[in-house]
């Protein structure tokens, strides 16, 4: 949708009411309408797919080159012969009413009375065209066909066009359209033009998943999440505060009105698969009917799944919330008694379990612990805390309540409530009477003592109670008491890993690992934690790709995870992602960081954060400060919110940079205060970074003399240690901060680097050393093929320094616009706000402004179409668009505007 600071389209471009992701549709109808070899453009979709905006906008588009004359079908109507032609034959005597020949005469001389009025062409416009009669779909097609009139007819995808219209399409003399749901660049081109300010992408991620694409569903998600204080803005930046409500007012009408058009047996069979699903077909049909859930199958509300077991679900699953929002408790569990009648035995799948677990919860129906307990863990898993916190409640066993309040305090935890998770969990802490609730908890405990920034020494120093209270057991039962002896000794080899990777120890790693070295890694993840200790040796020694290594080799030997680690997957990835960064391992960093938000669902609330986070310092290492300023800042909005991994002083520290480096003072500020008063929970080599960054800010705003000796005093953190990694990061901020007497020692370190973007720095570096102006071009092509375009540009302003001073004035040139070029790349100048903040550009959607960039950079709509991977006429669609928003008449008046 568009902006509505968009002003009016001058005639002959597209209408600016289109819907998003129907561009290229609106063209080709308005085209086609507008030819000489079709009669009728068919407009085929679901229900909530912009079938009518669609139409709309071909006829506004359309304006007064036509007569439209609008039909409205029916479903009371569709077995009445002629009856939604009622208004245009109501001079038609009755006997005469079924007389297709006196109808259509009737109706013919209503409709030259229009077109005389207006001396203009005939188009009959026909919403709902699947409720058309058969005789009225025959008139409308000899109309069509015989050329009087030109058709635009909308229909559902079932039960279809009538088949007089649908031969049209046979005969080759219609345009059919078929839409489909929008994809995920669409539904954030539309939230982006709604909401009118940077959308997280998590948003869009939530919003698209839940509503399939459709248009319909999409807007009402959109409209009761701003309503209920899910979807809010703050500092500029649209967020989730919590997860997506799909039972609001909007969302809610659109079920009702689907639940009017169906019978009782239809409304019974949807209700139970809404508070069943996912159920047995053959359930279902043994208390519904087999009609029934048939029509519905057939109507596309529920689907049959591709379990052997032949699920059913329903087909949008926000739908379901709603459903069972509708229905009051008395009859949810009259529903659920009819159900249990014909059931001999409890669900087998675990979304099953869960959904007959909360059912039973809202009846009041007495359920057991053990499967209280199951659903508790399975609903933490997929983030359901409010149903983690009721079934937990109802646990009543006190070795199994142990268990439980684990579960609600791995909810605080993911909820960055560090301080509730360690209250519940201290209080659990070595009290279990058998070994199972003993271990329960452990792991989750130590995690948050560490989010709370407690070292690893202290943690497994009251660990020690934990091998205390094992040493108890094992003396009540003697006979087992090699097996909890062995169970707590691998619990506590799992935790030691555990506490020192999230801290980055990686020197006591080592000498931990000398200390215990006789007693071999019993467990995968105390494998994982260890390797991801290595990973962050090798980081600091600026191995980047060995370390990426040793992050894969961890991720594929994670295994099963217990539910009170779920953050061990995020861990992981982050890790894995760093060290492809530091390597310039741009498109592995982007795989990693897609995976993991692919496999995220809701939890991208809880975790999305980081991943947003990643992407930012991407853009920023590439030099794209004014992308990287805009990512991180809404990435830090994420995790303020929700922090498992404690990432915020880094993220602040990056978009203090960020900010300092397009010269925005004032976010600079507002960042560096974040990132002064975030708690100090960052593993060593991340925390080392962002104390390098912060320096590297400061100078870049002006007011930090000592910045080039503070950065490398902070490279070289201990004599002792391997850190050629942060030496090399230290070095490289110095290159860019203009300190060439920096280039000497990162040439002595290159040969121990790994990866394309040190690999490309250091070569900048030889080029100074040399001062030599064709290094200088050969350095700054390479920084190019590593995407590090600030560099490349300072590579570029030293070869035409030194094209200048040779008296070269035509390769001077070229040097200086291939500076500009890779500037270009970057977003802006340094120092300079980019241009993606003026007003003007504002407006733009987010295509609509990577289109005009490329034209401004002088490409044709035929390159665009292909940079893009878009059609030619969507380019041209979009760039009509851009001109009518920014008030210009054509490309050549752009660059004024945009100086992208």
């Amino acid at each position: 949708m568009v902006s509505s600071k968009v002003p009016a389209a001058a005639p002959g471009a597209p209408a600016a009411g289109a819907l998003t992701g129907r561009s290229e549709d609106l063209i080709s109808a308005v085209e086609a309408l507008q030819g000489g070899s079709h009669v009728a453009v068919f407009v085929i979709g679901d229900s909530g797919l912009g079938k009518s905006r669609l139409i709309e906008a071909v006829v506004a588009e359309l304006g007064a080159e036509v007569t439209p004359v609008r039909i409205h079908g029916s479903a009371s109507l569709t077995k009445v012969p002629y009856g939604v032609l009622g208004p245009f034959i109501v001079g038609l005597p009755v006997q005469e009413a079924t007389s297709q020949l006196a109808v259509l005469r009737t109706l013919w001389s209503h409709l030259e009375e229009e077109k005389r009025a207006t001396q203009k062409p005939l188009l009959l416009i026909v919403d709902d065209g699947h409720d058309l009669d058969e005789a009225t779909a025959g008139i409308l097609a000899e109309l069509a066909a015989a050329g009087w009139a030109k058709l635009l007819v909308g229909s559902a995808a079932r039960p279809g066009l009538p088949e007089p219209l649908l031969q049209l399409w046979f005969e080759g003399i219609a345009e059919r359209h078929d839409l489909r749901p929008l994809t995920l660049a669409q539904t954030t081109e539309l939230l982006e033009g709604k909401l009118g300010a940077q959308v997280l992408p998590s948003v869009a991620e939530i919003l698209w998943e839940a509503s399939g694409g459709n248009p319909m569903l999409l807007n009402g998600l959109l409209e009761d999440a701003k309503k209920d204080g899910t979807l809010l803005r703050r500092n500029g930046v649209w967020l989730f505060t919590r997860h997506l409500n799909s039972h609001g007012d909007r969302l809610t009408d659109v079920v009702r009105r689907q639940l009017l058009l169906r019978s009782p047996e239809e409304r019974q069979a949807l209700n139970l698969v809404a508070l069943a699903e996912p159920v047995s077909r053959e359930l279902i049909e043994s208390v519904a009917g087999g009609d029934a859930v048939e029509s519905l199958i057939d109507s596309e509300l529920i689907r049959l799944t591709d379990s052997p077991a032949g699920e059913l679900r329903l087909w949008h699953t926000v739908y379901g919330d709603t459903l069972r929002n509708l229905i009051s408790p008395a009859r949810s569990l009259q529903l659920r008694q009819s159900l249990l009648r014909h059931m001999d035995s409890e669900p087998t799948s675990a979304e099953g379990l869960l959904r007959h677990v909360s059912w039973s919860i809202e009846c009041g129906a007495e359920v057991e612990d053990r499967q209280l307990l199951r659903a508790a863990v399975l609903a933490s898993r997929l983030d359901q805390d409010e149903l983690v916190r009721k079934a937990a409640a109802l646990v009543k066993d006190p070795e199994q309540q142990i268990a439980a309040r684990a579960v609600i305090a791995r909810t605080l935890f993911n909820a960055s409530d560090y301080g509730a998770a360690q209250e519940i969990l201290d209080a659990d802490f070595c009290e279990g009477e058998s070994l199972t609730s003993l271990l329960t908890g452990s792991l989750l405990w130590a995690a948050v003592m560490s989010a709370l920034s407690h070292t690893p020494a202290d943690i497994m120093q009251r660990a020690q109670d934990l091998k205390r209270a094992g040493d108890r057991l094992a003396k009540a039962s003697p006979e087992n008491s090699e097996a909890i002896i062995a169970a707590i000794t691998e619990r506590l080899g799992i935790m030691e890993a555990m506490v020192l990777a999230l801290a980055g120890e990686y020197p006591q790693a080592s000498a931990q690992a000398g200390h215990s070295g006789t007693r071999p890694v019993a467990h995968n993840l105390e494998a994982a934690f260890r390797l991801s200790l290595e990973a962050e040796r090798l980081l600091a020694a600026g191995k980047g790709l060995s370390a990426l290594a040793v992050m894969s080799q961890a991720i594929e030997g994670a295994g099963a995870v217990p539910y009170e680690l779920d953050f061990l997957a995020d861990f992981l990835v982050v890790r894995a992602a760093a060290a492809a960064v530091q390597a310039g391992d741009w498109q592995t960093s982007e795989s990693l960081l897609a995976g993991f938000v692919a496999g995220s669902g809701r939890s991208l609330i809880s975790f999305g954060g980081g991943v947003h986070a990643a992407h930012g310092i991407i853009l920023l290492y590439q030099g794209r400060a004014a992308q990287a300023l805009n990512t991180l800042s809404a990435a830090l909005e994420a995790l303020r919110l929700a922090d498992p991994q404690q990432l915020f002083a880094l993220t602040a520290a990056m978009a203090f940079s960020a900010a300092a480096e397009v010269g925005a003072q004032t976010k600079a500020e507002l960042f560096l205060a974040d990132f002064e008063a975030a708690p100090g929970a960052l593993p060593r080599y991340m925390s080392s970074l962002a104390a390098m960054v912060v320096v590297y800010g400061k100078a870049r705003l002006g007011n930090y003399p000592g910045a080039i000796a503070e950065l490398k005093r902070l490279g070289r953190p201990d004599p002792e240690m391997e850190t050629a990694g942060l030496e090399f990061e230290a070095l490289a901020l110095c290159l860019a901060l203009g300190d060439t007497d920096s280039a000497p020692r990162l040439l002595e370190l290159r040969a121990g680097l790994e990866g394309p973007r040190p690999a490309a720095i250091c070569a900048y570096a030889a080029a100074i050393s040399t001062d030599d102006a064709g290094d200088h071009l050969e350095a700054a092509k390479t920084c190019e093929a590593a995407e590090l375009w600030t560099f490349a540009a300072l590579a570029y302003d030293a070869a035409a320094h030194a094209y200048r001073d040779a008296g070269d004035t035509l390769r001077e040139r070229m040097a200086n616009s291939q500076r500009k070029r890779c500037l270009d790349r970057a977003d802006d100048l340094p120092g300079e706000e980019t241009a993606k903040n003026d007003d003007s550009l504002g407006i733009l959607t987010r295509r609509e402004r990577d289109i005009v960039a490329l034209a401004v950079r002088g490409l044709t709509d035929r390159q665009i179409a292909a940079e893009l991977q878009v059609s030619v006429r969507t380019v041209e669609g979009h760039l009509y668009r851009s001109y009518a928003k920014l008030n210009v008449k054509g490309r050549e008046q752009l660059p004024g505007i945009g100086g992208h």
